[in-house]
């Protein structure tokens, strides 16, 4: 398939610029959580305002950004989740700034910081729970070496830890009264999804967004369901992948659909949001072979049996199970030597900032070493995209911030600015990085003349503070980043193929799980290589084709099939995905993928019929070797 072969790379111009900032700094349209919001408004202004009317407000300060770092971390949904989410990176940023007070004025103070920055890059390699984790960690640190306090020296971690469990407590207080209200909303809204792909006019632009907006849907439910131990996501998501799965090809393709199942999944999604069992009412009978397909996926999805491949993640073992296997990813991270060049990245990067904050003879040098460790997170996406955000959004920050300092005559205006700042940082998380940097900054600048420190002097070097951290976060990310994202999508999308293989066989079960999970993943690795910048982003249609391709082949060997069929039939699929899967890994073979991903997709129709002619079988593939045990 010519669509799918590489191009010659194109030279960096100014309509491939422009458009790449536009796309980045576009405001995003995902919903605030109103909870959160006032969380943050109150434990990060409260401090403040006790501090001043104490004369302490130094360590009013200190509890307050302890709180926002808290808030910086309020990002799940689901309450076992937030407790994973929220509570270790506290642990963490205690131990960073325990261990830069316990070091200063030694002679090994400089590089303390750098080595918290190779820990904190492998300790990002974990997910978005570790970046998390990471982030705080050099937070508190910096913060901590920033604003020295008179006292013990236990005294700064012991504020910052009690402004950051004055977030965790609201956080979890409604655990006991709305458990798994959070997941029944994400499996709602995964159910939406399905019938919104199945709509007549799926197969068009708006059917692009719905598909996309689907998988997001559906990774958020199975990293809820994986990371913080849900029993209702682990019981939901096989079939509901299933459903998504065939779905999404359906839609892709412009297959009609019955109507009254699209219905019957939205009356659906609505009991289960509501926490109401589910109807015992037969489903739709549909018109044809893909009505029937997806109405068995559907009431999997919504009234699950206990899956033969998902079993143990639903028996009284799914606690130990999902522990040994976040342990086992956790002991493979510093085996990894991607993790350390992921370290030593962020520690250049912090080494840089200082030395160049430094040299300039800033007042706060360490601010330019607190926006490297915003940019450098690598589940977020390319940094440097999110360095450019993080600078036009302090630009944007310190512009209100010096408006309101110059208004303001007295504390008590200060903190009437501080309140809706603070309020802003969670509620702006879904528009964008741009937005919630410009109030983050709005915060720093408000507490820091609360702190006693005149704040209007300080707004250029503030400025120039940022632009020195985010360069130096894009130059180490430029030298020792992963450069090729695609790759990375193309091994998800052999692995996808891969666990198809191995489910393939006359006697599979109902729901094949591992493939659409690659599938999913691949699609949420995909979305960020479209962020990448134009000097290191490939050509992003032809990986959607290829994902297109995959996943219409994925669907197609996992059909049903209606007759018995022979051992040989499914050999012949199988030895074409096991050459798709090849390809895939060797990115260097990807020319003529089409011819594999068609041959892939001849050995099962979308109907379920045999080929007319198997291919001849490949050495070692044969139904009874590759069949999981």
């Amino acid at each position: 398939m010519s669509t799918l072969r590489h191009g010659r790379h194109r030279t960096l111009r100014s309509d491939l610029l422009l458009p790449w900032v536009r796309q980045t700094c576009a405001p995003r349209r995902r919903p605030a959580v109103p909870a959160a919001a006032w969380r943050s408004l109150l434990a990060v202004t409260a401090p403040a305002g006790l501090g001043l009317l104490t004369g302490r407000p130094a360590e009013g300060v200190m509890v307050a950004l302890g709180a926002l770092s808290a808030v910086l971390t309020d990002v799940a949904v689901g309450y076992r989740h937030r407790a994973v989410t929220m509570l270790p990176p506290q642990l963490l940023g205690v131990a960073g700034a325990f261990a830069t007070l316990t070091a200063e004025g030694e002679p090994l103070a400089p590089y303390v910081l750098p080595a918290l920055g190779v820990v904190a890059g492998v300790l990002a390699c974990l997910g978005p729970e570790g970046s998390l984790g990471a982030m705080i960690l050099l937070m508190d640190a910096e913060v901590a070496m920033d604003l020295p306090l008179p006292g013990p020296l236990w005294l700064p971690p012991a504020l910052m830890l009690l402004g950051g469990l004055s977030v965790v407590a609201p956080a979890l207080a409604g655990w006991p009264f709305f458990r798994g209200r959070a997941e029944r909303a994400l499996l709602a809204q995964c159910l939406t999804g399905c019938a919104a792909v199945l709509e007549p006019d799926a197969a068009g632009p708006a059917g692009t967004a719905r598909r996309r907006a689907l998988h997001d849907a559906l990774e958020r439910a199975r990293h809820t369901g994986t990371v913080g131990g849900g029993p209702l996501p682990a019981r939901h998501l096989p079939g509901l992948l299933a459903l998504a799965g065939t779905a999404s090809a359906a839609g892709a393709r412009g297959l009609a659909s019955d109507g009254a199942l699209r219905e019957r999944l939205r009356a659906e999604a609505q009991r289960i949001a509501a926490g109401r069992p589910a109807s015992d009412a037969p489903w739709p009978p549909g018109r044809g072979p893909l009505d029937v397909r997806l109405a068995r996926a559907a009431r999997a999805a919504v009234a699950p049996e206990v899956p033969s491949d998902a079993g143990a993640l639903t028996g009284a073992g799914a606690g130990s199970v999902r522990a040994d296997g976040r342990w086992a990813a956790a002991r493979a991270v510093p085996a990894d030597p991607r993790s350390w060049l992921g370290g030593l990245r962020v520690g250049l990067a912090l080494l840089l900032a200082g030395a160049a904050a430094a040299y300039c003879d800033l007042p706060h040098p360490y601010w330019a070493v607190l926006n490297v460790t915003f940019v450098c997170r690598p589940d977020i996406g390319p940094v440097t995209g999110r360095a450019l955000e993080r600078f036009c959004g302090t630009a944007l920050g310190l512009l209100c911030s010096g408006l309101a300092l110059a208004w303001a005559g007295s504390d008590a205006v200060l903190l009437a600015v501080l309140a809706p700042a603070a309020g802003l940082v969670p509620a702006l998380s879904g528009t964008g990085y741009l937005y919630q940097a410009a109030a983050l900054a709005t915060v720093v600048m408000t507490v820091t003349q609360l702190a006693g420190d005149p704040g209007l002097p300080l707004l250029l070097p503030n400025l120039a503070s940022c632009a020195i951290g985010c360069l130096a976060a894009a130059l180490a990310c430029e030298l020792l980043g992963p450069r090729h994202r695609q790759l990375a999508v193309a091994r998800r999308l052999a692995a996808a193929v891969e666990q198809a293989t191995l489910a393939l066989s006359p006697h599979r079960p109902r729901t094949a799980l591992a493939p659409y999970l690659h599938l999913a993943l691949a699609r949420a690795e995909f979305e960020r290589a479209r962020r990448e910048p134009p000097w290191r982003r490939g050509a992003t249609g032809r990986w959607a084709a290829l994902i297109d391709e995959v996943e219409r082949t994925v669907d197609a060997a996992l059909a049903p099939v209606p007759a018995p069929a022979d051992h040989r039939h499914f050999d012949a699929t199988r030895h074409h995905l096991h050459r798709l899967a090849e390809r895939l890994r060797h990115p260097n073979g990807l020319d003529g993928l089409g011819t594999a991903t068609s041959a892939a997709a001849g050995g099962t129709t979308a109907e379920g019929r045999r080929p007319a002619a198997p291919a001849p079988r490949a050495p070692g593939v044969g139904w009874r070797s590759a069949r999981v045990g």
